[in-house]
């Protein structure tokens, strides 16, 4: 009986204990201690609510911008889809006789425009703009004026790209190609140089090597007229440079003859057979060649020989502002949802005050 009695007592005196320090039931939420409704308005609780409101607002703006720029990335497509199309156009016509008064205000309307120039080159005062890669062997850019015998002046012509150990006149073979001589005609293409750029360094006066195509500052310093021309790529044969260089070549044999004969007449005893033997060989006719067979010559064999490399006939034009006007709907789309999304959920609004919210329903 008394161990009875002893448990009924104990099970009596736990549920009292039970009772009186029993834990009030409260909801499976953790969140912070409550505060007045005056210290949420001065916003000492919601301390961040600049910040959220900063990118809520710019949240709302980013459908309107991003929708904005891809409509002006729209125009941007239309305007050079037609600027590459006239260009095109350009290029399918015949090349004609560059214009004699033209000035760098025509340029833009006749970019890609063939054009014919005579005249001759000015070997002296080559330059160079690189160095470039060219199927992974370094050179560079030959630039070199062009003298015009309509009297229209010096134009810059950019005759292609050259191998870095034929940059020198006497390295070079094919010489009625790599540097012909004499009045010559050269299929050119009329091309509106690139602005120089905001971090480009200043070019060093005096040095015949530019790291970037600046058309200004080289027309300045060789003292030729701002003409920016690229000369077509063509590996045929040109025999009748090559009657030049035979023309050049006898002219310059000729006028050695005549020194040569001048200094003998008053130096008669002082001429030895020796002398007399390289007057023989130095009048000697050069042999004539049939310029009717006009060969063509392979990219490599211009590359060895110093040959430039002209320009492909095409357009250059980069056009990628289709990539831009789907980046940039596609952001003003995903933007959109966001934001529908954020007002449908109401996950935007002040946490501390959704927490207020549900209080006052448990205290009700």
């Amino acid at each position: 009986m008394k161990l009875f009695r002893v448990g009924v007592l104990r099970k009596r005196y736990y549920g009292v204990l039970q009772k009186r320090f029993a834990s009030v039931k409260t909801h499976n939420v953790d969140w912070n201690p409550m505060k007045s409704q005056k210290q949420l308005s001065q916003g000492i609780e919601f301390s961040g609510s600049f910040g959220r409101k900063v990118f809520f607002g710019l949240l709302c703006l980013a459908p309107i911008i991003t929708f904005a720029l891809g409509t002006w990335q729209t125009k941007r497509l239309k305007w050079k889809n037609k600027l590459i199309a006239e260009c095109e156009d350009r290029l399918t016509y015949k090349p004609a006789p560059l214009p004699k008064y033209i000035t760098k205000e025509d340029m833009p309307n006749l970019e890609y425009r063939k054009v014919l120039v005579t005249g001759h080159f000015d070997y002296s005062r080559e330059v160079f703009v690189g160095p470039r890669l060219h199927n992974g062997i370094k050179g560079y850019n030959l630039i070199c004026p062009f003298v015009q015998s309509n009297g229209g002046g010096e134009v810059l012509i950019d005759r292609g790209w050259i191998r870095d150990d034929k940059v020198l006149l006497n390295r070079r073979n094919l010489q009625h190609l790599s540097c012909p001589k004499g009045e010559i005609t050269v299929e050119c293409v009329i091309r509106v140089p690139p602005q120089k750029g905001t971090f480009s360094m200043d070019h060093e006066k005096g040095s015949r090597l530019y790291q970037y195509l600046d058309a200004d500052a080289i027309a300045e310093e060789l003292g030729s007229r701002p003409i920016y021309l690229q000369a077509l790529q063509n590996f045929h044969d040109k025999p009748e440079w090559l009657k030049n260089e035979i023309e050049f070549q006898r002219g310059q044999l000729s006028q050695e003859a005549v020194e040569h004969q001048k200094k003998s007449k008053w130096a008669f005893w002082k001429t030895s057979s020796k002398d007399e033997k390289n007057l023989q060989t130095s009048s000697a006719p050069v042999p004539e060649v049939d310029f009717d067979t006009a060969e063509e010559f392979d990219p490599l064999q211009f590359i060895n020989a110093g040959v430039p490399l002209g320009k492909i006939p095409r357009v250059d034009y980069k056009n990628n502002h289709l990539n831009y006007l789907v980046t940039w709907y596609s952001l003003s789309f995903a933007s959109t949802v966001l934001l529908l999304y954020l007002f449908k959920t109401g996950k935007f609004l002040n946490p501390t005050e959704e927490k207020l919210k549900y209080a006052r329903k448990i205290i009700k």
